[in-house]
């Protein structure tokens, strides 16, 4: 029987491990702080846990709950700045390092601001960008890290210390000014990226500097699809982000050479897995399977030697569903994405409220015992 480490290694390899490796509490791969709080009362779980930041939907990391559910994994991460207070506004919501409003609206968070709106050239020199090398980021980080490697079998992952390059263009800019920009507007869009990427690279650069020896996986994150389609064609992907996104993976390479890189991005992506492939990354989540496009067998037949996979358990339907759709759930990916290594088995993004935390506990026990390898489910 492998350790947690040595499963997910030998999957990164696109090798048969003993199981599956089970994945919970990545990027886009964790859990709500509502259904934390609900998995804690179930397990019995006493003892609070400090958020490791705030304004997301997850926002707490609590490895007794993956101990728990029986997850290979262990996260390190950034702290929020101590020396950044988000300013509230009347209206509740509060304005990010990136000078953002996000607001909570029943269970998700929203960007009620758009402070680069009316931005031209000259005021991205001027603008108040984060900084990435202050407010003791990395407070707790080396013990953490250091201690998850020598003391643990656990693989180890860094959770991603910034939103991407698309995500924070229709932060800043809103989603529709930021789409016609990088159409026509290319020179002010090309100028935008790079002062993304300076800023991004410092965020990875003060998170490396001490994690960097001893990740397994540097978890990057940016949505580049929704349910039926690309937010944009792979020729404007190609033209207009992939540079920078390259850039930012070969940094993480640098930093980290031994380590896979992973990205979440959601909906339907098949088109561009070439490409991100070609620019570095090792790892793609979530593996959203009812958007279109993102057929499970059909993505393994076509990408199963070249990229790991993480996630692909539907949260839209299967998973919110009753006991029989979460079994039914299991096997059918496991079917389709574990043969021959490359997978990781996790929720296809964050679970939300209405998944009941029995199902949660459930997919896991089943994930063990269809995962054995080799892999023999019957149709």
């Amino acid at each position: 029987m492998l350790t947690p480490r040595e499963r997910v290694l030998t999957a990164l390899k696109h090798e048969e491990p003993d199981r599956v490796p089970l994945g919970l509490g990545a990027s886009g791969a964790s859990v709500t702080d509502d259904v934390y709080f609900k998995l804690k009362d179930y397990f019995g779980i006493e003892g609070d846990v400090e958020p490791f930041r705030s304004g997301h939907g997850d926002n707490i990391y609590d490895p007794r709950v993956f101990d728990c559910l029986g997850v290979d994994f262990r996260h390190v991460f950034l702290r929020s700045s101590l020396d950044f207070k988000p300013p509230v506004n009347e209206d509740g919501s509060l304005v990010n390092e990136w000078g953002v409003a996000v607001k909570k609206y029943g269970r998700f968070y929203e960007w009620v601001s758009h402070p680069l709106a009316e931005a031209d050239l000259s005021d991205l020199d001027n603008y108040k960008w984060p900084k990435p090398y202050t407010g003791q980021r990395q407070r707790g980080l080396q013990d953490t890290v250091q201690e998850y490697y020598q003391k643990s079998d656990f693989a180890i992952a860094s959770r991603s210390p910034s939103r991407g390059f698309f995500d924070l263009g229709i932060q800043l800019r809103g989603f529709e000014r930021f789409m016609t920009d990088m159409v026509l507007d290319k020179k002010f869009t090309h100028k935008f990226m790079g002062k993304l990427l300076e800023t991004i690279i410092g965020f990875y650069d003060v998170l490396l500097e001490q994690a960097g020896p001893y990740i397994h996986i540097v978890e990057t994150q940016d949505d580049y699809g929704h349910q039926n389609s690309l937010f944009f064609s792979p020729a404007l992907f190609r033209e207009m982000i992939k540079p920078y996104r390259a850039e930012l993976n070969a940094f993480i390479k640098k930093k980290a050479p031994q380590a896979s890189i992973f990205i979440h991005t959601c909906g339907a992506v098949s088109e561009l897995i070439e490409d991100l492939i070609d620019c570095g990354v090792d790892v793609v989540n979530p593996v959203q399977p009812l958007a279109k496009g993102m057929e499970t067998k059909k993505l393994k037949e076509r990408f199963g030697g070249k990229i790991v996979f993480h996630g692909g358990i539907d949260l839209q339907k299967a998973l919110a569903g009753s006991k029989e759709d979460v079994e039914i759930e299991v096997k059918t990916r496991l079917r389709d994405l574990a043969p021959g290594g490359g997978y990781i088995l996790s929720p296809a993004n964050v679970v939300q409220d209405d998944v009941p935390v029995e199902n949660i506990v459930l997919l896991f026990d089943l994930a063990r015992k269809y995962g054995q390898y080799p892999i023999d489910i019957p149709e």
